[in-house]
This record gives structure tokens, C-alpha cells and sequence, in this order.
């Protein structure tokens, strides 16, 4: 027994070893970025020129990478590096709009991983401000997807490799099911929901889509392609129909070009040239001029200029706006970076509410919601600053969905993009168990009940009768709940809300013409809304975000770069980009999900299927 004692406490010994050599390997790449990096000064190229070249996914918030993390996120990738701030790309392109020393710029979106349709749609209107203002944009691509294209539209020029091509197929979701696996593994899933189109769940319980589901995809994702088509065809001068038509005939364009994929983007006006990459480098330092010292375009970096030129926070007491961003899965209790807490996000709002500086709070959301009981916190919180005299105004970004919509309804005013994704106003509970997989090799659950709900749900044991009777009796009124919250903060009546609900999603257009939301707009003017609401005139008000502030110990791992080292070892992950790696990190979001899924009454608001509008590469 000594023995076996030892060899465990040698195996502890030796896993900790390697854990504390994991992350002394980690801090070693952040340590020495922390001693190389000075305080260079930006300089503004002469010719004026800026490149914009985003690598990663544009988000609202920032995802933070822990130690904890940092098995998965080298497996999957993941992290800080491949993340650009929405805010950083639109301050940038303002300030560059307004700025007569700069006088074009040069985009790449060849690395860009993905954007919501409201970001694209906000960075594309950016462009054309920018654009406005006398300037020049000039693009040049290896090979364009929907995401990429659609900002390349916005250009004056599109240059395309001419082994490249243009993606431009139109919007599909497609989601992983796992019911037949399931079934193999005797895995029983118990399901508790209502709504006609909550399918969040559906992966678990079918090997397809149901029908509503399809029904309610194809309306929404129908407004999203139009709002694609239009914008596109716009912007280049297109017919109407020709994006529809690209992807309908591109196998008959396709073999009219014998297989030349830049041809036909070309014969088709989506792009303008097909030039090689030395070819159009040194077309570009024709036009702007070569740097002195190296064989480059002379040109600025465009997020070197940002951080020069952006002005910083405005310090000190007076009026201000607290922004609070909710940007991830909602779950119960705290929540880093990525996740929204109900409990630390209540705490944020309280503090803001408690702040005698705030005249009012906007909550800037980009989530498919989760747990409902974290939700409620969250929306209990605001109505609370609203009582308080507080103005609160909810923004809505690239999603806002079921507990994502639910922690809106306090608003005063509901801002939404009209490509936002929102509603999906239902609730589900979710409890497998592992009775018949047990049952197979011999694991029974066995034993005395004194009540008929003393026994309750079992991972080895199942759902009894009685508490499958107490779960949907709690969801019933969970979503009754959820209704009544939207019918009182929309001043509609529970069948008019039941009537738009059902679980069903709709993107922000769809949603203001079922009385879901207030106005059509971004940041920038849910921010305006809430000065006007507080009486605050442009210049006598800060913008303040509030956020969770990091304990001693993940300053400490900050200090040492262990969090940014994370991130750029993870990049991409072991498995790598390519079809295999992304199938997998699909696969392994829907999994992740669940595992988010701590809500203490097992009561859902989530909307999972929303995922697949929150990054269009």
C-alpha cells in the first residue's frame, strides 16, 4: 500500500514539476518582448501612407488566456494575439479620416480570421468616411472570403493574386450533431425546453436540423445576404442580382474560364487587376515612394498610428458614461475576459450605479446569452440604476440573443445594428446522464428515498419522473418569466411577445420592425442617446469603461507576459489551421458550450446557433 502511496506522490510531484515548467516556458517569450521593447517614436511615413493589415478576429472585447488555459488553447488555439478590437480599427480609420497629413492607405485582409456582419457593415462604412475625406484605399489580396471581400469592396482599388480568387458564395450555418455518437455511448439526454425555434439544444437530440430551425436560419440569414448584396454591389457599382448570380452559376463561369478562379472575379467586376505580389509591391512604391533604409512601400503602420495619435482617457471627477461590455457566454458567478459573470458583471454595474460621477450606463452586448440565472443579476442590476435615476441604454453588437436580449430589457433605449443577431427569447434545461453506459459495464445506483423528490436527478441514477415533472414545470415558467420581462420593458402585451419569441432569432432590422428594439445604430449613437437622455452637452462628459479588475495574481502573470506568451504560442493550435483544425475547433465549441452551461437551476437562455453569425472569415 506504501508503495502505490509513494508512486502517487512521485506522480503529483512530477505533474506540478511540469506545470511550473510549462509556465516558466510561457513567461520566457513575454519576459523578453517586456525587455526589447522601448519607447521608439512614431513617425508618420512622408508619403503619408498607412497599411492596414488586421490579423485575427475583430472583436468587441478581448479574450484573456490564464495559465489555466493554456493546455486548450495550445491544442486549439486561441488567445490575445489573433484578436483586434472593433474600437481600435473604427478610432483608427476616424482619426487617419481627419488627419491632412495622411493620404491613403494600403489593405490587406489576406489574415483577417473572422468579423461579425456588424462589424464588417461598421468598418465598411469607416472605409467610405475615409474614403469621403478625398483619400485613397487600395487593396490587394491573395485570395478573398465573404468576410474579407465585403470590406474589400469598400476600396478604390482591388488587386487579387492571379492564382487567387473571390469566395463571395453567400451566408450558410451549418452546426455538428451528436445523437447517433450519443446513442452509441447509451448517453441519455434529458431536454426540457420551450419554443418552437429553440434549437440550441438540437445537436443532442437529432443527426439534422428540424425544419423550424431550417425556417428560422434561412429568414435571417436571407436579411443578412441582401444586407451583404446591397452593400457590396453599392459599393462597386455592380448591378443588383450580380453578387446571387456569382454564386449560383460559379461552377458554369467556373469551366467558361477553364478553372481560372481570378479570371472569372475579374470577368465579373469583383475585382479590378491580377497582378503578383512583386508586381503590385512595386507598383506601390512607384506610386508612394520606396523607404530610405529598407525594400518597402514607405508607409506607416496603421496600429502604430493609432496608439500615437489616439488620445488617452480623460482622467479626474465629472459627468461621465460608464460603458460595460458583456461580450461571451453568460454563466454563474465570475467570469474572465471572453465570458460574462453574473455575479462580476452585477458588481460592475453596481459600482457603476454607486458612482455619483455616472449620469448614465451603457451596456455594449455581444453575446448569445446562457445561463438565466446569471441574466437575471445582471438585468435585476440595471433596472436597479435605473430606479436610481440612472439613464441606461443597451448596445446591442454583433449579437445580442436570448440571455444576451434578456439583460437588455431594463434599457431606456435599445440600440441595434441592422445586421445585429438577436431574440431567440426562450428557455431550456439540459441533464445528461449515463445510466444505460453504466449499466452496461456494471455500474448500478441503488438506494432509500424518503420523498418522491428526495432522489434527485443522477449522472448514474437518471431523471426520476417526478423531477422530469419539476424541470419542465420550471422552464414553463422560466419562459413565462422571460416573456413577462419583455412585455413590460416593450410595453407589449404576453401574447405579442410569445407571438416574436419562441426561441426564434432575427438580425436588428427584423427585430425593429417587431418592436424588439428601439433604433438602428452602433456604439457611437447609443453612446449620443445617452448623453441626450442625461442632459450632458459634447465636450462636458467622459467616456469611462469599467471593468473587472485583475487580482494580484494575474497581475503578477501580466507583469511577466505569461498571458500574452500564452496567446502566441497558441496562435492557430497544435491542430493547426486548415479544413481538419476547424472542423475540430467546431466540434469543440459545441462541447465547450455545455461545459459552460452552471446555471444552479439547470434553466437556460442560450442561443447557440448564433455562434455561426458571430465570425464570417
Amino acid at each position: 500500500m506504501w508503495h502505490w502511496i509513494g508512486l502517487i506522490q512521485h506522480g503529483i510531484l512530477r505533474v506540478f514539476g511540469l506545470f511550473l515548467i510549462l509556465l516558466f516556458v510561457l513567461m520566457i517569450p513575454g519576459c523578453l518582448v517586456a525587455l526589447t521593447s522601448g519607447d521608439e517614436k512614431f513617425e508618420l511615413a512622408d508619403s503619408g501612407v498607412l497599411i492596414f493589415a488586421p490579423a485575427g478576429r475583430i472583436v468587441e472585447e478581448e479574450t484573456a488566456v490564464s495559465p489555466d488555459d493554456a493546455l486548450p488553447a495550445l491544442l486549439l488555439g486561441g488567445g490575445g494575439p489573433d484578436e483586434i478590437l472593433l474600437r481600435d480599427v473604427v478610432d483608427g480609420f476616424r482619426l487617419a479620416a481627419e488627419d491632412e497629413d495622411v493620404t491613403a492607405m494600403i489593405v490587406s485582409f489576406d489574415d483577417l480570421a473572422g468579423a461579425t456582419p456588424a462589424a464588417m457593415h461598421q468598418i465598411g462604412q469607416e472605409m467610405t468616411a475615409f474614403r469621403e475625406a478625398g483619400k485613397e484605399i487600395i487593396v490587394y489580396g491573395d485570395f478573398f472570403g465573404m468576410g474579407g471581400y465585403f470590406l474589400a469592396a469598400h476600396a478604390d482599388e482591388i488587386h487579387m493574386h492571379h492564382m487567387g480568387g473571390a469566395e463571395v458564395n453567400g451566408y450558410a450555418v451549418y452546426r455538428t450533431f451528436f445523437r447517433s455518437l450519443l446513442d452509441r455511448f447509451n448517453v441519455t439526454v434529458n431536454v426540457y425546453r420551450v419554443g418552437t425555434f429553440k434549437s440550441a439544444l438540437e445537436p443532442f437530440l437529432g443527426d439534422e436540423m428540424s425544419e423550424a430551425a431550417a425556417e428560422a436560419n434561412r429568414f435571417v440569414f436571407g436579411d443578412l445576404w441582401d444586407a451583404y448584396q446591397g452593400a457590396v454591389e453599392q459599393a462597386r457599382g455592380l448591378n443588383a442580382g450580380s453578387l446571387q448570380a456569382y454564386a449560383d452559376t460559379l461552377p458554369d463561369l467556373l469551366e467558361a474560364a477553364n478553372g481560372d478562379l481570378a479570371a472569372v472575379a475579374e470577368n465579373q467586376g469583383l475585382i479590378d487587376a491580377q497582378v503578383g505580389r512583386g508586381e503590385f509591391r512595386n507598383a506601390m512604391q512607384d506610386r508612394f515612394g520606396k523607404d530610405a533604409d529598407e525594400d518597402r512601400t514607405d508607409a506607416s503602420n496603421f496600429f502604430a498610428y493609432l496608439n500615437d495619435r489616439r488620445e488617452a482617457p480623460s482622467g479626474g471627477n465629472g459627468d461621465t458614461i460608464a460603458v460595460i461590455t458583456a461580450v461571451g457566454t453568460i454563466i454563474d458567478g465570475d467570469a474572465d475576459g471572453g465570458a460574462i459573470g453574473g455575479d462580476a458583471h452585477a458588481a460592475l454595474i453596481r459600482r457603476a450605479r454607486l458612482d455619483d460621477d455616472v449620469r448614465a450606463i451603457v451596456l455594449r452586448i455581444d453575446s448569445g446569452g446562457g445561463s438565466a440565472f446569471a441574466s437575471e443579476l445582471i438585468r435585476e442590476e440595471l433596472e436597479q440604476a435605473r430606479l436610481d435615476g440612472k439613464v441606461v441604454i443597451a448596445s446591442m453588437g454583433g449579437v445580442a440573443a436570448s440571455g444576451g436580449y434578456w439583460i437588455a430589457t431594463p434599457a431606456h433605449e435599445i440600440w441595434a445594428e441592422p445586421t445585429t443577431i438577436t431574440g431567440s427569447i426562450g428557455i431550456f434545461g439540459f441533464i445528461p446522464t449515463f445510466e444505460n453506459a453504466a449499466a452496461e459495464i456494471g455500474i448500478f445506483e441503488d438506494g432509500v428515498a424518503l420523498t418522491e423528490t428526495a432522489r434527485g436527478p443522477s449522472a448514474f441514477g437518471g431523471v426520476p419522473e417526478s423531477w422530469d415533472r419539476v424541470l419542465q414545470s420550471s422552464i414553463e415558467n422560466g419562459y413565462e418569466m422571460f416573456l413577462g420581462i419583455v412585455a413590460e420593458s416593450r410595453d407589449m402585451t404576453r401574447d405579442e411577445v410569445d407571438a416574436v419569441a419562441q426561441g426564434r432569432i432575427w438580425t436588428g432590422q427584423q427585430a425593429y420592425d417587431r418592436g424588439l428594439v428601439d433604433n438602428l445604430g452602433g456604439y457611437d449613437a447609443a453612446i449620443a442617446a445617452a448623453a441626450a437622455r442625461a442632459d450632458l452637452e459634447e465636450g462636458e462628459y467622459r467616456v469611462k469603461l469599467f471593468e473587472r479588475e485583475p487580482s494580484e495574481f494575474e497581475q503578477f502573470l501580466e507583469m511577466l507576459g505569461a498571458e500574452a506568451a500564452i496567446g502566441h504560442l497558441a496562435g492557430s493550435g497544435l491542430v493547426g489551421e486548415g479544413w481538419l483544425g476547424e472542423t475540430i475547433r467546431r466540434a469543440a465549441g459545441e462541447l465547450e458550450a455545455v461545459t459552460l452551461m452552471n446555471d444552479p437551476n439547470n434553466l437556460y437562455a442560450t442561443c447557440f446557433e448564433c455562434e455561426a453569425f458571430r465570425q464570417v472569415q
